[in-house]
Parts: structure tokens; C-alpha cells; sequence
């Protein structure tokens, strides 16, 4: 069964991601990117390989593009590293709270890369990284 993107944003939040838009990243469903808050991380899923495993388990994939504060691209490459360095640092298998069985999470490609040279229009910077995720066995 694919993963849905509910319940990978909330394995995400259960790794200890801090939602809150005070001192945090909230993270939301895209493909909308929103325009407030400043810094946010947009989930969206993206094509990936299909079935695995003898149709076992399905392996789809997720776009993270995590935004930062305005005028601090350090502040979106730092966010970045941290929700990648979560997500490759998770126990597994793991469980979501819909009961879904999360196998393995990885990159599907090298690690967060910044998205465009330039700031957008309120000068937030973007790193954008890709994942699989395979889902759908259940733990032995």
C-alpha cells in the first residue's frame, strides 16, 4: 500500500521535528507552497519505482523543500540538514499513527541542495531533497 503523505509528515513530526512556526519549521502538504510563515517545510510526493519486493511493499518517493528565514540562507541549509539528518537516522520498521508500516525512508539522491541561486520575492532561500519511501510490510 503507498504511504500516504498524511502519515509521512506525521513520522516526520514523531522524529521529533519542531512544527511550531515560533522557533520551528511547520510542516504542510504541497504542492502548494504557501507564502507565510517564513520558514517551512513543503511535503509532496513525487513519482517513485512502484512495487518492491516481490509486490511485498510500494516504494514512492517525497520532495522535502524546506524554506528559512528571510535573508539568512543559513538558516534554510541548516533546517534542511536537520530534517535530512532525521529522516536517515530513523529506526526501522516503523509504525504510523493510521497504523501504516514504514519500512525504510532514504534519499533518492545526494543530500539537500539549494533550489534556485536567488531568494524568492520575500528573500527566503530553499533547499529542496527527495526520498524514498517504502511501505507496506508489515514488521517481523
Amino acid at each position: 500500500m503507498p504511504l500516504p503523505t498524511g502519515d509521512f509528515i506525521s513520522w516526520i513530526l514523531s522524529l521529533g521535528w519542531d512544527d511550531t512556526e515560533e522557533y520551528g519549521a511547520p510542516v504542510r502538504r504541497g504542492p502548494l507552497i504557501r507564502k507565510m510563515p517564513d520558514r517551512l517545510v513543503t511535503t509532496t510526493p513525487v513519482p517513485g519505482p512502484g512495487f518492491v519486493l516481490e509486490a511485498a511493499a510500494d516504494a514512492g518517493a517525497f520532495q522535502a523543500r524546506v524554506r528559512g528565514a528571510q535573508n539568512d540562507q543559513d538558516d534554510a541549509e541548516k533546517l534542511a540538514y536537520l530534517l535530512d539528518s532525521l529522516i536517515l537516522g530513523a529506526g526501522f520498521p516503523a509504525r504510523t499513527a493510521s497504523g501504516q508500516v514504514i519500512v525504510h525512508v532514504h534519499r533518492l539522491g545526494g543530500t539537500p541542495s539549494l533550489l534556485t541561486p536567488a531568494p524568492d520575492d520575500a528573500d527566503r532561500y530553499e533547499y529542496v531533497c527527495s526520498y524514498l519511501a517504502i511501505s507496506g510490510v508489515p514488521p517481523s
